[in-house]
């Protein structure tokens, strides 16, 4: 096993020293085979595109991709998404995006999925005010899981997904789409404000 093969496990995340600059930092969650992260990095040159991926086997082939696109703004981390959220400084992503988690659909695996009420809580910490979250799962138990639990994290603000622009699909939603699979989307921005409440 290669060194960069190992899970992340430094205490704290220095963007700068990853990218050597200082830019808006958008974060993939679960990066498959990254055809998201090459697209998006493609498209926003101004931003910095990290993905993390915990899996070695889908690590190694988002390595191998993100290698060949040679893009100075796009990396890769193997990292559990859980506990690199906790090495980021508060505040300091312009956006996450967490496309197609596992949803762990038997009940007695639930625990085991990423979006909970804390990791929502944790995600929103980490962005900046004005920083965007956007979710995808094509589970419907899970989307509704999703739905309530955002409910709970006042710094979130929930829009419609065509408020902004789209972003690049992903390799599931590519699948999910041409076979006419209902996917249920999420697009929350983090609050100006410091107590979470509207100006």
């Amino acid at each position: 096993m290669e060194a960069d093969e190992l899970l992340f496990a430094e205490r704290t995340f220095d963007a700068g020293r990853l990218f050597g600059r200082a830019a808006p930092l958008e974060i993939e969650i679960g990066t498959g085979k990254a055809r998201f992260l090459v697209a998006a990095a493609r498209a926003n040159p101004a931003h910095d595109f990290l993905g993390l991926e915990r899996s070695l086997s889908y690590y190694r082939i988002c390595r191998q991709r993100v290698a060949r696109a040679g893009l100075a703004n796009a990396r890769v981390l193997r990292a559990d998404g859980r506990l690199f959220l906790e090495s980021l400084p508060p505040a300091s992503v312009r956006a996450f995006h967490v496309y197609f988690p596992d949803p762990w659909p038997k009940k007695k695996q639930r625990k085991r999925r990423f979006l909970d009420a804390v990791a929502l809580e944790l995600l929103a910490s980490r962005l900046e005010p004005g920083g965007t979250l956007r979710i995808a799962t094509d589970h419907p138990s899970y989307g509704r899981a999703i739905r309530s639990h955002l409910e709970s994290v006042e710094t979130l603000e929930r829009f419609s997904w065509e408020a902004q622009p789209p972003p690049p699909p992903t390799n599931y939603e590519v699948k999910y789409a041409a076979q006419g699979r209902p996917i249920w989307r999420f697009l929350c921005v983090k609050r100006e404000t410091g107590n979470g409440k509207r100006p």
